[in-house]
C-alpha cells in the first residue's frame, strides 16, 4: 500500500473514532436522563433498565458498523460524520468523490434490528432456545393464557422451556399469538397457551443473559422489583442484558440446571424425531 493510501485509512479511523464517541455520548446522555428521573421518582426500573438495554443495543450495533468500515464502504458513515461536523466538505468529497447530498446517511442506531428499542420477543425466544433451555416469565392471569388452574392467578410463573429435555413434547409449536405445547405438571400432562402478552421476561440458562418487556410487567412484579432492586444501573447488560428477576414463589417451582446441550435453532413447529418441552420449573 503506498504512503497516500496509508495515510486515508489513518484518517478514516480518526474520523470513525471521533463519530463513533460522538455518538455514544449522545446515547450515553439518553441514559444520563433516564437515570435522573429515576432517582427523581419521575421513572420506574424497568422503563430506566429498558433505556440502559436501548443504549446497549445501540452500542452493539455501532461497533457492528465500524467493523465493517473501509475505504470502499465508508459513504454513509462519512455522511454521518460530515453532519456531524467532524469532516468538512473538501475532505468528504475526496474520501467518497461525491457530494453529500448524493450519499443517504445511515440509519438511526435505535432502528437498526431493534423493535420499539427492544429486540422482537418471538425472534430473541427462538434464537435463545437453539443455545438451550430457557427460563420464561409468566403472567399466568392473561385472559388468553392456558395453564393448569392452580397457577390461573399466579403473575410470576416461571417455566423452562427447551428442546430435547425429558419428557419431550411433540406438540410444542410456535406462532405469532404465542407458544404452545402439552406440558407436565407434577406428571399430569396439561396442554397449555401461552400468548405472547403473558410473556414478560426471558432468561437464558447458559449465561443468565435475559431480556425484559417492561410493557407486559403485571404492576406487582414491578413494584416489587422496585422494593427488591434499588439500582437499575447493576442490571445493565449487552442487547441481551443480565437481568435480575423475581424467584418464583414456593409452589413447587423452583430453577433446574439445563439438562441438554445447546442445540440448533428450533423450527417454529414440531418436526418428526426432534420434540421439545415446556414445563413447570421445578
Amino acid at each position: 500500500m503506498s504512503d497516500e493510501g496509508q495515510t486515508a485509512i489513518e484518517r478514516l479511523q480518526e474520523i470513525m473514532t471521533a463519530l463513533m464517541e460522538r455518538l455514544l455520548l449522545e446515547s450515553l446522555e439518553s441514559v444520563d436522563g433516564a437515570l435522573g428521573e429515576w432517582k427523581a421518582g419521575e421513572a420506574g426500573v424497568f422503563e430506566t433498565h429498558a433505556e440502559l438495554l436501548r443504549h446497549a443495543a445501540k452500542a452493539e450495533r455501532l461497533a457492528e458498523r465500524m467493523a465493517r468500515i473501509g475505504l470502499d464502504n465508508a459513504g454513509a458513515l462519512l455522511r454521518d460524520a460530515y453532519d456531524a461536523g467532524l469532516v468538512d466538505h473538501e475532505e468528504f468529497v475526496a474520501f467518497v468523490g461525491k457530494e453529500p447530498a448524493e450519499v443517504n446517511p445511515s440509519p438511526p442506531l435505535s432502528e437498526e434490528q431493534v423493535i420499539g428499542g427492544l429486540p422482537d420477543k418471538r425472534g430473541l425466544i427462538e434464537e435463545l432456545l437453539g443455545q438451550g433451555p430457557v427460563l420464561l416469565h409468566i403472567d399466568a392471569r392473561h385472559p388468553l393464557a392456558q395453564v393448569p388452574d392452580r397457577f390461573r392467578q399466579d403473575p410470576k410463573l416461571v417455566l423452562r422451556f427447551g428442546y430435547d429435555l425429558t419428557p419431550a413434547i411433540i406438540d410444542l409449536s410456535i406462532d405469532e399469538e404465542g407458544m404452545y405445547g402439552t406440558l407436565t405438571f407434577g406428571g399430569i400432562p396439561t396442554r397449555c397457551v401461552l400468548p405472547w402478552g403473558s410473556i414478560y421476561s426471558v432468561v437464558s440458562e447458559a449465561d443468565q443473559k435475559g431480556m425484559v418487556w417492561p410493557e407486559d410487567v403485571p404492576e406487582c412484579v414491578v413494584d416489587a422489583l422496585q422494593e427488591q432492586h434499588g439500582d437499575p444501573e447493576k442490571q445493565a447488560g449487552p442487547a441481551l442484558g443480565t437481568v435480575r428477576t423475581p424467584a418464583p414463589e414456593d409452589k413447587g417451582a423452583k430453577g433446574r440446571p439445563p439438562t441438554s446441550p445447546p442445540t440448533s435453532p428450533p423450527p417454529t413447529s414440531p418436526s418428526p424425531g426432534r420434540g421439545g418441552h415446556l414445563k413447570l420449573v421445578k
